[in-house]
């Protein structure tokens, strides 16, 4: 035996399927599980009141959803200085080729409207 009887109890007091622990302990103290049973015997533990799991076996009967994992985000993706500088320039003059054009084009139709009252007072 490499556990002593009081951690054998212990061992299979705080286990949630006592009953299976039984054997998992034979298998860690290499012996049989009459042995186990013997030790528990005679610390005083009635075997009937040993807790088991009971698995359960779906025949048809409603089960719950499955419920689907967390995503967890990963970390924002950091950005060195000189790139956020380099991109925030680029937007920068992006936007002022498009005010320009925008200038431009305001300034074509004033030109039209100057055209058009022009010929019209001739």
């Amino acid at each position: 035996m490499q556990m002593t009887d009081g951690e054998v109890v212990l061992n299979i007091m705080q286990a949630k399927d006592q009953k299976a622990q039984i054997s998992i302990c034979a298998d860690l103290n290499c012996c049989s599980e009459d042995r186990i049973k013997e030790i528990l015997k005679a610390q005083g533990i009635d075997l009937r009141t040993l807790k088991t799991v009971n698995k359960q076996i779906d025949h048809g009967t409603k089960r719950k959803p499955h419920k689907k994992p967390e995503i967890i985000p990963g970390p924002p993706k950091t950005i060195a200085l000189p790139e956020a500088m380099a991109a925030i320039r680029a937007e920068l003059d992006d936007i002022n080729r498009q005010q320009y054009e925008l200038d431009m084009r305001k300034a074509d139709l004033y030109k039209q409207l100057w055209d058009t009252l022009g010929e019209v007072e001739r």
